[in-house]
């Protein structure tokens, strides 16, 4: 059961008529939540900073924390994103583990179409309300589904302290085995239901002009299962860059199916000329050497966007 979502809150919520298996979210429908919404502090010279509604930081230590205390979160990512951004025109963004939504209001800040997936409730409507505090209800379609290896009904793990970093409770299973002391009194989780959608039913809410568009993905381990229904997806849309949290999956190689994942997923990108990167977009990183890659990642295709050391580069993010 989600324990998330108030009966009133489902008016929010209907299926796609293109492909009956995406939940969307309606944001344009006016909201009475009163929510912490502070300013971001990026400062960029071409556009304006968001108003971004957060959870309470003693719930949300990392994001919510780090946007209500400094007004940033992941700086050096949101830097390399936005300088990507502004370097390809007609580039939207597909924002997958969306949460509050900071990717995908600052890429409406250079005009950019959304995407945005987010299977909870509770981000949903922080999401929502951002939305309509910065004007950008007609930028952004929001998706209330998980990204999954099919269509089924899956747990979501909500984790106190740190809701971003909640996860599909399946990857349990692929946690290293750690030491079980008697009598420790173990917090009992908090799940929620969420439907899954794969990458690829993406293609069926198309706007027309979505032809191109970077895909972010931060989905706590699940990043290199969401490849596995990708195909039609990287076939039909151009794809300049691949923005994703990597070190949680390094942290679950030890599991056999998660190691396999991952080599699916390296030989997916490898084969469409995606080059690794760190977020600094300066330094290459090599496919032989993934398991001491970086945290965060992102694989760049250079025929697309400027790639350091590689002469074949076409555009320039400078």
């Amino acid at each position: 059961k989600n324990v998330t979502v108030k009966l009133k809150d489902l008016q929010y919520y209907y299926q796609s008529k293109t492909n009956p298996n995406i939940i969307l979210y309606d944001v344009k429908q006016e909201n009475s939540w009163k929510f912490q919404c502070p300013f971001t502090k990026y400062k960029e010279s071409d556009i304006s900073d968001v108003q971004i509604c957060i959870y309470n930081p003693e719930h949300d230590e990392h994001i919510s924390g780090q946007l209500n205390d400094y007004g940033k979160w992941e700086p050096v990512v949101v830097r390399s994103f936005l300088r990507l951004l502004r370097a390809i025109p007609n580039t939207h963004l597909i924002d997958v583990g969306a949460n509050i939504g900071l990717y995908t209001l600052l890429a409406t800040q250079l005009n950019r179409h959304v995407l945005s997936i987010e299977p909870l409730h509770d981000s949903l409507i922080r999401l929502h309300k951002s939305i309509q505090l910065n004007n950008v209800e007609n930028f952004v379609t929001v998706i209330a589904n998980a990204i999954g290896t099919k269509h089924e009904k899956l747990q979501l793990n909500i984790v106190d302290k740190n809701i971003g970093g909640s996860y599909l409770s399946i990857l349990d299973k692929m946690k290293p085995p750690v030491k079980i002391i008697p009598d420790i009194v173990i917090t009992p989780k908090v799940l929620a239901d969420v439907d899954t959608i794969v990458l690829d039913d993406l293609i069926d809410i198309y706007p027309s002009y979505f032809k191109r568009a970077i895909l972010k993905l931060d989905i706590e381990g699940f990043e290199a299962y969401a490849f596995q229904n990708a195909t039609i997806l990287f076939n039909k849309t151009e794809i300049p860059a691949v923005y994703m949290e990597f070190g949680k999956l390094i942290e679950l190689k030890s599991s056999n199916e998660m190691m396999a994942a991952i080599k699916y997923m390296i030989h997916f990108l490898k084969i469409r000329n995606y080059e690794p990167y760190e977020v600094n977009d300066i330094n290459h990183l090599s496919f032989d050497n993934w398991e001491k890659w970086p945290w965060d990642i992102v694989f760049k295709r250079c025929d697309l966007c400027r790639c350091a050391g590689m002469d074949k580069a076409v555009g320039s993010v400078e």
